[in-house]
């Protein structure tokens, strides 16, 4: 019966969670200290054979942004208009067509040097707005990590 349900609901490596067969790994389950820039985050999740997350239905946005963001103030997701300004792209190269998901005003392009990578906070007045866009390099947040479940 175990090996049945595994096969159907999938696995995910220890210190991961699984959500409809793919598997997230929340950075500060292993040190809440450690926060990253966005490239530097992104890199961890390589070396860990996953990528930053793509959030790309509803139950993605709840699941990582509800459960998880109470705890911790703000997480480097797999967005970004490095490549061209206002042009927000996932990893995966979907580019974002809708903006329902961000933050009123957002996102902002805001500083001297502009905000090309997006984050995701945890907003009790609006669990569906709660992207905005942040310094690459120069905001330190914890990460979120996708990959299949096996």
């Amino acid at each position: 019966m175990a090996e049945a349900l595994e096969g159907t609901c999938g696995r995910c490596l220890s210190s991961w969670t699984l959500l409809n067969s793919t598997c997230y790994f929340f950075s500060y389950t292993e040190s809440s200290t450690v926060k990253r820039n966005w490239p530097d985050s992104r890199a961890d999740c390589i070396s860990r054979g996953a990528d930053l997350v793509v959030i790309d239905n509803p139950e993605e946005q709840v699941g990582c942004e509800l459960t998880r963001m109470r705890k911790i103030n703000g997480f480097w997701i797999g967005l970004t208009d490095i490549e061209t300004e206002g042009a927000w792209v996932w990893i995966n190269n979907v580019t974002e067509v809708e903006q329902r998901y961000w933050m009123d005003g957002e996102p902002n392009n805001s500083g001297d040097h502009g905000e090309d990578c997006a984050m995701t906070v945890y907003r009790y007045t609006n669990p569906w707005k709660t992207r905005f866009d942040g310094k690459c390099n120069e905001h330190r947040l914890p990460w979120i990590c996708e990959m299949p479940s096996t």
